[in-house]
Parts: C-alpha cells; sequence; structure tokens
C-alpha cells in the first residue's frame, strides 16, 4: 500500500489526517443537541390558547363599558356631550300631539292587511270588507270589543254571510286601538262616514271586558248592542254642535289677537253733539230772562 493510500485509509481505525480528525464523538453531540433543546421549545400546531386571566379581563372591562356607556351616554346625541346626564332625563316638553289617521294607517298596515287587505275589501266568503261596512259604522263599542277579545263564527256583514275567526289584538294600547278604529271608520279610503273613536272610549270598555279571553259571536255582541246596521250616532250631548265650535274657534281666535282698540273719535263727537243743543238752550233761556227785566 502505497504512502497516499495509507492516508487515506490509515491501518487499525485511526483517524485520518484530514477531516475525520476534527469530528465529534456522540457525547459531543448530544451535549450539543441538549443546549439547543433548551434555547427553543418543541414545534406545535396553530396557536397557543390565550391564558384565562386575560380571557377574563378582558369580559369584565368589557361588562364595565357597557355600565358607563348605558348611565353617561347622553342618549348617544350628536349635538350633545355631558358625561353626568342621565338617560331619558331630558326637557320635559309635555305631551305631544299625536296624529291619530297616520298612527291608525300605520297600526292598519301592520296588522290588518294580511286579512281585509289593502284595500280593505276583504275576501268573498273569508274575510269581511270594512269599506262601506254596516259594522264598522255602528257603535264603535262592539268594535272595541273585537278588536280585545277577537271574533269568531258565521257573520252577516253588508248582507253577505262570512265564516271566519279574527285574532285578537289586545296587544295594542289604548291610543293604538282608537287610531286604527278612527281610520276605518272615517278615512275616505273606506268610504265610512263614522265618528272617530277617543281612546278614554277605549279604556272604559277594556276595564270592562279586557279579560274576556273567548272570541265574541255575533249573537253576543247583537244581544248587547243590536244588529249593526251602520247608521250610529252618538249620544245627545257627545259631539258638539257646528255652531258651538265654529263659536269657540272665534273666541279662542280672539282671545289670541288681544282686545280691540277702542274708539274715542265717535264718543268725543257724540258728546259735543250732545253738549250743543244744551248750550243753544241755555243761550235762549238768558235771553229771556233780559227781556223779562226789561219790561
Amino acid at each position: 500500500m502505497s504512502d497516499d493510500q495509507k492516508d487515506k485509509f490509515p491501518p487499525k481505525g485511526e483517524s485520518r489526517s484530514t477531516f475525520e480528525g476534527t469530528r465529534f464523538d456522540d457525547t459531543d453531540l448530544q451535549k450539543v443537541h441538549s443546549q439547543l433543546m433548551r434555547e427553543k421549545e418543541e414545534p406545535s400546531e396553530n396557536f397557543s390558547p390565550m391564558p384565562l386571566f386575560f380571557v377574563a379581563l378582558f369580559m369584565i372591562l368589557s361588562f364595565w363599558a357597557g355600565i358607563y356607556l348605558v348611565h353617561y351616554s347622553g342618549d348617544f346625541g350628536p349635538f350633545h356631550y355631558d358625561e353626568t346626564k342621565k338617560p331619558g332625563a331630558g326637557i320635559e316638553e309635555g305631551p305631544r300631539e299625536v296624529d291619530m289617521m297616520a298612527l291608525g294607517k300605520r297600526i292598519y298596515s301592520q296588522n290588518c292587511v294580511a286579512c281585509h287587505q289593502t284595500s280593505g275589501l276583504g275576501l268573498p266568503g273569508v274575510y269581511p270588507p270594512l269599506v262601506d261596512s254596516d259594522w264598522v259604522q255602528d257603535t264603535p263599542n262592539r268594535l272595541i270589543k273585537i278588536v280585545l277579545s277577537g271574533l269568531a263564527g258565521k257573520v252577516q256583514v253588508n248582507g253577505q254571510e262570512y265564516n271566519n275567526a279574527m285574532t285578537p289584538f289586545n296587544r295594542l294600547s289604548d291610543q293604538q286601538i282608537a287610531a286604527v278604529l278612527t281610520f276605518v271608520r272615517t278615512s275616505p279610503e273606506f268610504e265610512n262616514d263614522s265618528y272617530a273613536v277617543s281612546e278614554d272610549l277605549v279604556k272604559e270598555v277594556r276595564a270592562e271586558y279586557g279579560s274576556r279571553t273567548d272570541p265574541w259571536s255575533q249573537q253576543e255582541l247583537e244581544a248587547i248592542h243590536g244588529p249593526a246596521t251602520g247608521d250610529w250616532k252618538p249620544p245627545a250631548g257627545a259631539e258638539p254642535a257646528a255652531d258651538e265650535e265654529a263659536s269657540a274657534d272665534e273666541e279662542a281666535s280672539a282671545e289670541e289677537e288681544g282686545p280691540a282698540p277702542e274708539e274715542e273719535a265717535p264718543a268725543e263727537e257724540a258728546g259735543d253733539e250732545a253738549g250743543a243743543p244744551a248750550e243753544e238752550g241755555s243761550s235762549e233761556e238768558a235771553t229771556g230772562s233780559s227781556e223779562g227785566s226789561g219790561n
């Protein structure tokens, strides 16, 4: 074996004088690997879970922030900032005037069009019409009872028979019931020429019949109010006469305009005219007395 071959292949397993002379033993490799293992964590899939402490802290802060906004939001007014203002503590403007026709139309669109249709003509043989209806133009107490407790069984409306059930709407407020009945009874869209329904009347009927759970029938309603004829009129004194309303409006307008200015000139002229004859009479008496003394 040549010297070159001996360098490449040393005898008896001795290391070569080249790269193998600097190689690591197994113990050295294990030491290096153990150091690397201490410095780096084992790789894992996905993300590590958030500690429960931070989750609980986030929930507590969110709850506190919600309470703070509720108490100090100022009703989220765009032109108002006052962290001490309580919600709903605005200026009391008194009761607001409600347009009963507009409110009644909205209530009708939300609750009644499914059966009575937008036109108010209903469905033949199923849902009775509200247009030019003898039931609608009759006493409002009958309609209030139907809205509060519902209606079931056969009914005769404008001479036609209908057989179905009406759902009670006692969840509506007194104002909403009065508004929708006023809209149906007085709106030109339904061709009914009747009277408005007051909120107080709905409150009275609810206090007396609001606890009823069974729907009304035509026979029960006729036993209380008689047959529906459509020519109902309020009792005398319930509706003010037209001339009384006109006089009340005139008085109200006169009070708003204030007292009329007094006309002093005519009174002075009248006083002058009344005083002129008196002066003439006194002068004539003076002349007569002077003549008598001369004689």
